[in-house]
């Protein structure tokens, strides 16, 4: 799976985490609204590091003299 793969599934995980979030908030059920509001914010940790890791690939061969690169 490429880098676009990952994150755009992760993106599409975040988007159904919400919605479960956000029905649980609703709902008024605390507890399981606090529980899914971690699984949001463990997501988005997960997007930002894939997004991080994407621009420490990216910058590293972007410096590569251009003789080396393919």
């Amino acid at each position: 799976m490429t880098l676009r793969e990952e994150i755009a599934v992760l993106r599409t995980r975040i988007g159904k985490a919400e919605l479960e979030r956000d029905t649980w908030r609703a709902s008024g059920r605390q507890e399981k609204y606090l529980e899914a509001d971690c699984v949001v914010e463990a997501l988005e940790l997960q997007l930002e590091r894939l997004r991080q890791e994407g621009l420490r690939f990216f910058a590293r061969n972007d410096s590569a003299p251009k003789s080396v690169r393919p």
